[in-house]
């Protein structure tokens, strides 16, 4: 369902932060620009690009959207209810930390304790060689190990059972033949271990943290409660800025598809639909699988019987055709224009967020340029509709018991 995945990728996640050159401060500039009466242009930075207007644009794709569509009124000035203020409060501060510091690092505390046992968190330090030479990864200082765990090979933990606390011992082992590390796999290795203390775990309350804590377990990113707590407000306001984004953007497009009409072109749906499916009996074909065993498997999410998933199928596409056509159809009001250099930049942001070898592959995967510059044209109208919309909080109502 190569559409739909394009549909998506463009409009919801085109907007994240990964995404350089149309986030909603340009669109907001571009919005406001006096170039014509009724018309969005590229931002200023993008002057020295190349400008692909909006005609040039449009004549890769298939359909006059406008032909198809009825824009609601003044669709540039829209007012949307959103659940929340998306404001970081101390509670959420709070929330988070207990959440992802205090259950996942608990405080280690030094016992009286002087031999190790099974079971035991032993502090250790450590260094291995093989052949007498020192290898990346192979040493740490203060690491608390809980022996029998297994998070080392195979030797090392039961070789710790009986040390004492400010012994060294030497371990004699050997790594497995499938490590991860191709130059240690098979290696015989010499590790020295010297036991610091045998320590228990401590769960501390939101109140109790201390310095000393933050610094013990988050000391690579932190060293004091407060620089904590300034992080966990920054993620938070960075996080809360991309969900209210992602919020907003959901709900311009249901005000856009409930306020529009659209009559899509005769036949568009149907064929859609029916080379979809062809796709999937292909599939089906290639798992030695009935299609309707093959649904069964892979779309039982979706709907339990294969009349019903293609109703669905046809449910989905109709509501993104719809959409794709209402933000064609702005980019043609509007008459966007792009910038060739930002253009290039949002496809690059994408090669490499998922990983692609090269602009070539992202192409094959999500349609040819042509294709993915209408589409970026289309993420730019939306991005033009979502700055001109005023949002107000909804109202909070109690319960009724």
């Amino acid at each position: 369902m190569k559409k739909k995945a394009v549909v998506y990728l463009i409009c919801v996640l085109g907007l994240a932060p990964v995404l350089g050159g149309c986030g909603q401060e340009d669109a907001g500039e571009t919005a406001g620009s006096e170039s014509s009466e009724n018309s969005v242009s590229v931002s200023a930075e993008a002057e020295s690009s190349e400008i692909i207007t909006a005609d040039t644009i449009l004549q890769n794709s298939k359909y006059d959207a406008t032909q198809y569509v009825i824009l609601m009124d003044d669709y540039m000035n829209l007012t949307v209810e959103l659940e929340s203020d998306y404001e970081v409060t101390d509670a959420d501060i709070q929330e988070y930390i207990e959440n992802n510091v205090l259950s996942v690092y608990p405080m280690m505390v030094s016992t009286d304790k002087t031999t190790v046992e099974d079971g035991d968190i032993a502090n250790i330090e450590y260094s291995g060689t093989v052949a007498g030479e020192a290898f990346d990864g192979g040493a740490a200082e203060g690491y608390n190990l809980t022996i029998g765990s297994g998070t080392f090979i195979d030797g090392f933990e039961d070789g710790l059972i009986g040390a004492a606390v400010g012994n060294t011992v030497e371990l004699e082992l050997t790594f497995p033949e499938d490590y991860t590390s191709e130059d240690l796999a098979g290696q015989d290795v010499v590790f020295t271990v010297t036991v610091n203390y045998i320590a228990e775990e401590q769960t501390l309350s939101y109140d109790e943290i201390t310095d000393e804590y933050v610094e013990s377990v988050l000391g690579d990113s932190y060293s004091s409660v407060d620089e904590m707590l300034e992080g966990a407000r920054s993620y938070l306001e960075s996080y809360n800025a991309y969900q209210k984004n992602y919020d907003l953007q959901d709900a311009v497009l249901e005000m856009l598809l409930s306020g529009c009409t659209v009559n899509l072109p005769e036949g568009m749906l149907e064929e859609k639909v029916d080379s979809v499916i062809a796709d999937i009996k292909e599939d089906a074909e290639s798992a030695n699988m009935t299609y309707e065993e093959y649904i069964e498997e892979n779309y039982s999410y979706m709907a339990e019987t294969t009349d019903d998933f293609e109703a669905y199928l046809s449910d989905e596409w109709e509501s993104s055709m719809n959409q794709d056509m209402i933000l064609e159809a702005i980019v043609a009001e509007q008459q966007i224009s792009i910038s060739s250099d930002e253009f290039e930049e949002w496809v690059n942001a994408w090669v490499e967020y998922y990983g692609f070898e090269s602009t070539e592959d992202f192409y094959d995967t999500y349609g040819d340029e042509d294709t993915m510059l209408l589409n970026y044209a289309k993420n730019q109208a939306l991005a033009a509709v979502m700055d001109g919309a005023a949002t107000t909080v909804a109202a909070e109502t109690d319960e009724v018991e």
